[in-house]
């Protein structure tokens, strides 16, 4: 039993990505369905979407949603304690040289990769999406445990600079960490192409995910400590999710959040709660009612 809520908790992560992908990407449809779109308005368009996104959705958590202590605690399952530190500050400098590297990504994507008109079928696309999700999961997850080892530890030690966690840390890595992970992220387009209108709406939807993951809240996507006891014990928890960590035994166990936007979770908790309920013996709350009553 526990195995099969493991597996729907860990699938549920998936479902969520493509069903979101899949809404965000209707409308991306809707405005460009008739509109010639050429190559260097796909690169604008897909570097825009990708840090408006970013930054908007981190300022959202991190100025919105942590300004707020009552929801702020009602999203933290964080377990282990760490000691807070200061997050890097932005500088201009900075700004400019990220946006210089995800514009020179952008461009070398789009050149390279596949096009393919798929068209609005809600169906296929959450079936895309899907197929996206669990192959990036994999391709982070290997070269994520690659940055573990020996040789390849010192690319990733600059992200690990902070084991308490803020949103934009997801953004703090080596110049040679980015390449890579771009690289692991963008594998699944040269796989099965890319139509605009998705690509737009992955961007959007995995800036989300990742930002969440590195928030130290449980909103939507992720577990608020999966991502957290990686960043505190450095090591187990390399994948985006717990699929493949599970996989390959490496998974430390995150805190489930119960809650409407976890309901696996929530349907796990109260099985499991009926199930023990159950198998307190009768007589034992007979001999424990009349203890009670002499």
């Amino acid at each position: 039993m526990q195995n099969f809520f493991n597996f729907c908790f860990e699938s549920e992560f998936y479902i969520k990505i493509a069903i979101s992908c899949a809404i965000v990407q209707q409308g991306f449809y809707f405005l460009l369905n008739n509109i010639e779109v050429n190559f260097i308005t796909q690169v604008l368009l897909y570097w825009l979407v990708g840090s408006i996104s970013f930054y908007g959705i981190g300022i959202l958590i991190e100025k919105g949603i942590k300004s707020n202590d009552i929801l702020k605690d009602k999203l933290t399952a964080r377990v282990k304690k760490v000691k807070n530190q200061p997050f890097p500050s932005f500088t201009l400098k900075g700004i400019i040289i990220g946006e210089i590297k995800a514009f020179i990504s952008v461009l070398i994507i789009l050149y390279l990769a596949p096009e393919v008109h798929r068209g609005n079928s809600l169906i296929l696309n959450i079936g895309w999406f899907l197929m996206r999700i669990v192959a990036a999961d994999f391709c982070f997850y290997v070269a994520h445990r690659l940055f573990h080892t020996k040789t390849w530890q010192k690319i990733h030690l600059k992200h690990h600079e902070f084991r308490d966690s803020s949103s934009f840390v997801a953004g703090h890595k080596s110049f040679l960490e980015y390449i890579i992970v771009t690289i692991t992220d963008i594998l699944p387009i040269f796989i099965f192409g890319y139509d605009i209108t998705q690509i737009c709406a992955w961007s959007i939807i995995g800036n989300a995910y990742n930002l969440e993951g590195h928030s130290s809240l449980s909103i939507f996507f992720i577990p608020s400590d999966f991502h957290d006891l990686h960043h505190s014990c450095f090591s187990g928890n390399y994948g985006i999710h717990g699929f493949w960590d599970r996989v390959f035994n490496t998974l430390n166990s995150p805190t489930k959040k119960r809650g409407i936007m976890f309901p696996v979770s929530l349907i796990e908790y109260r099985v499991i709660k009926s199930s023990n309920s159950i198998d307190i013996p009768i007589a034992s709350t007979v001999d424990i009612t009349m203890e009670s009553i002499e």
